[in-house]
């Protein structure tokens, strides 16, 4: 088995952190060559290419796709329908590297109908199974402990107390992150965002007790 990684990889990793370099710089006003206090961007891509890769090993998924779809997902993030635009975008760039090119149409596929933190009650898990680990993937990311620190790490939160960001993180973890949990599409990330979820709450409880003292 050789060694050498795929060309495709190099190129949907290089450009996925170039991608949200160029938004984390728009969003603080940077010049081109000032270094980026947070890529908070390529933070979560990289977050979820890790979880997609290990749903795929429990969900059996094309790791391929998969792997694909979680670099490219969010390319065009800062445009309006950023799924669709981006998945046109990811379909042209695979088009000319050595990825397969019968999966790329499914690699487009998920990242189009990736977006969005929750689902309708009741719904089928999407399909093929290569979409519903991209959508479990990406929103996974936004539960834990590792989230509250991601999160923190923000420009959103500044000019904010620590009151004021702790609060807005519970009240978004209880009116949506509660149903992004129960939107899950796969046994194993459902499992998980359980767990994450509770931890999630307990850490922010925690932080709310000790204000109160």
């Amino acid at each position: 088995m050789s060694d050498i990684e795929p060309r495709w990889r190099t190129v949907c990793r290089e450009l996925a952190f170039e991608r949200a370099s160029a938004e984390v710089r728009r969003a603080l006003g940077l010049a081109p060559d000032a270094p980026i206090p947070f890529n908070d961007r390529w933070e979560h891509v990289q977050r979820v290419v890790q979880m997609a890769l290990w749903l795929a090993g429990k969900c059996g998924a094309d790791r391929d796709i998969v792997e694909a779809a979680a670099w490219l997902h969010d390319i065009r993030k800062s445009k309006p329908n950023h799924g669709k635009v981006g998945a046109a975008e990811a379909e042209k760039i695979l088009q000319k590297t050595d990825f397969p090119a019968e999966k790329i149409v499914v690699v487009a596929d998920a990242i189009a109908r990736h977006v969005g933190l929750t689902r309708a009650p009741g719904a089928t898990p999407l399909e093929p199974v290569e979409c519903a680990v991209l959508w479990d993937a990406d929103k996974l990311t936004k539960l834990g402990v590792g989230m509250v620190a991601h999160q923190l790490s923000t420009h959103q939160f500044h000019g904010m107390s620590l009151t004021a960001r702790r609060k807005d993180m519970q009240n978004f973890m209880r009116t949506v992150l509660v149903k992004t949990v129960e939107s899950m599409n796969t046994a194993p990330a459902r499992q998980l965002a359980q767990v994450r979820y509770r931890a999630m709450a307990a850490f922010l409880d925690e932080w709310e007790s000790e204000e109160k003292l």
